[in-house]
């Protein structure tokens, strides 16, 4: 208002002509009014509706018009003025009015443009149709970009909120599988053009990258079968190989690339790959998973609907998951290690009492859901007390040590293996008949006696073991069931022992 009195007050002063100077007064006017209902009709969410839309360019554009005829006398290119004042008025139709909404409006201004501009300047059709073209052009430029920002402002809005989703379901996760499947789910709702995403981590013994058993598919979050739980990968070898050796993001945004990067899989691992990601993906993008500069593991999407799913922009995003799902994986991974330190017993390192009920629990309730078998031995060392008593506690903690490596060398991947108490030990054995986990309570007696006669501390212990073997569902179906006849099974045998026998593996 201050700038507009100003104006006024600097107009008066001047020695113009009364004509000359109630125009410039007039045109001053025009052009506050102009700017005033401009600003404040775009402040208000109501003027966003079809029929306002159409209104506010009818009256903005009557405005215009007015204006133009104040200033006709006043300006040596009233055309480039003219133009400017309609293109004005055509790019203040709001981004989120609908199509037909936009369309009638510019009919009108440009309607009243075509009016003026016959009035007032009297120019030829053609330069008539390439203004309107020029401004309709302008105005088409303007929308489509405020619709993209739109747009991309509100898949960084979805896609935030997925996010923050992931940190709230990352957070209340406790273990690793809880970590990923959150993380996968994630993936799903942040991109839905992702057919394949899986977390891998890296086996520093092994020097792989081994996926976890979730992953998500076409169809959501599944399980890998037993077959593909063995699927590994060198650093540099595919796609999350690559990432893991550079330690940095990578997007392979089309099929070409994609197969560049997967040049180097050997034939076995390349129909794995295959049959994990169900074809050929046309894009793919991922990010390592790093905790204090070391990369633990890697984060990877893939796409088989088409290529450009992701582009460089999505680079930040997708590193900023793999982050929060790295601290996760740590936070839960340090929480199961103490967990297992809890269940775990000091010496040997096995599972103990506890976790061993746990455990039968878990195998006999699968046993009777698949209706399969389910092996318990049970293993009692013979003449343990007489190492202690003669060549001392670390001598006995030794031979504890040595079973233990036993178990470890001998027993499946799905076995398990505990110590029941002071010199007694417990192995479960998932689908073991009666033959299958007879031989394993063999292999583990001879196995333990040969190692122990190779000690060069213990070669004179005399130190022996006895196992006994039990069946779900052939000689118990229950956990305590199971343990008794077990251990039954196991004192024939020390029995048998003593009488220079090694009869009575099974209870009868």
């Amino acid at each position: 208002m201050l700038a507009l009195a100003a104006a006024l007050a600097r107009l008066l002063s001047l020695s113009l002509p009364a004509a000359q100077r109630g125009g410039e007064i007039g045109l001053g006017i025009g052009l506050a009014v102009y700017a005033v209902a401009a600003s404040r009709v775009s402040r208000h969410d109501w003027m966003d509706g079809d029929l306002a839309v159409i209104g506010r360019g009818l009256i903005l554009g009557v405005i215009a018009a007015l204006m133009v005829g104040l200033a006709a006398g006043h300006f040596d290119r009233l055309d480039v003025v003219t133009v400017l004042l309609f293109t004005a008025v055509q790019l203040s139709a709001p981004p989120r009015a609908r199509a037909w909404a936009v369309l009638a409006a510019t009919v009108l201004v440009d309607g009243a443009f075509a009016a003026v501009w016959l009035h007032w300047l009297q120019s030829d059709v053609p330069t008539l149709l390439f203004a309107i073209a020029f401004m309709t052009a302008l105005q088409l430029i303007v929308i489509a970009q405020a619709k993209a920002a739109g747009a991309s402002a509100e898949s960084d809005k979805l896609r935030n909120s997925a996010h923050a989703a992931t940190a709230e379901r990352v957070g209340t996760a406790i273990d690793v599988l809880g970590v990923t499947r959150a993380v996968l789910e994630t993936s799903r709702e942040s991109y839905p053009m992702v057919t394949h995403a899986a977390v891998l981590l890296y086996d520093a013994v092994a020097d792989r990258l081994r996926p976890l058993s979730l992953y998500l598919g076409p169809d959501g979050v599944g399980t890998l079968d037993a077959d593909n739980l063995d699927f590994t990968l060198a650093p540099g070898e595919g796609l999350a190989g690559r990432i893991f050796s550079a330690s940095r993001p990578m997007l392979w945004p089309t099929a070409y690339d994609v197969h560049m990067a997967q040049s180097n899989l050997g034939e076995q691992v390349r129909e794995q790959v295959l049959e994990l990601r169900r074809g050929v993906p046309l894009c793919a993008i991922g990010a390592p998973l790093i905790i204090e500069d070391e990369v633990i593991g890697v984060y990877v999407l893939t796409s088989h609907r088409q290529e450009l799913v992701w582009g460089e922009e999505e680079i930040p995003v997708v590193s900023a998951l793999a982050g929060e799902a790295a601290r996760a994986i740590e936070r839960a991974r340090r929480y199961e290690r103490e967990l297992d330190q809890a269940h775990l017993d000091s010496i040997t390192g096995l599972a103990n009492h506890r976790q061993l009920t746990r455990t039968l629990d878990q195998e006999v309730a699968r046993a009777r859901r698949r209706t399969t078998p389910l092996g318990v031995v049970f293993c009692d060392l013979d003449r343990f007390k007489a190492v202690n008593d003669t060549y001392g506690h670390a001598a006995g903690d030794r031979v504890l040590t040595i079973l233990a490596q036993v178990f470890h060398d001998l027993l499946r991947r799905e076995d398990s293996a505990a110590r029941y108490g002071g010199d007694e030990f417990v192995c479960v054995l998932p689908g073991a008949d009666d033959v299958e986990a007879s031989a394993v309570g063999l292999r583990i007696s001879t196995s333990f006696e040969v190692r122990v006669r190779e000690d060069a501390e213990l070669t004179r212990a005399g130190v022996t073991i006895s196992c006994g073997v039990a069946i779900f569902p052939d000689d118990a179906d229950d956990v305590d069931g199971l343990l008794q006849h077990a251990d039954a099974a196991m004192r024939r045998v020390k029995a048998g022992h003593r009488a220079g026998m090694a009869e009575g593996w099974r209870a009868r």
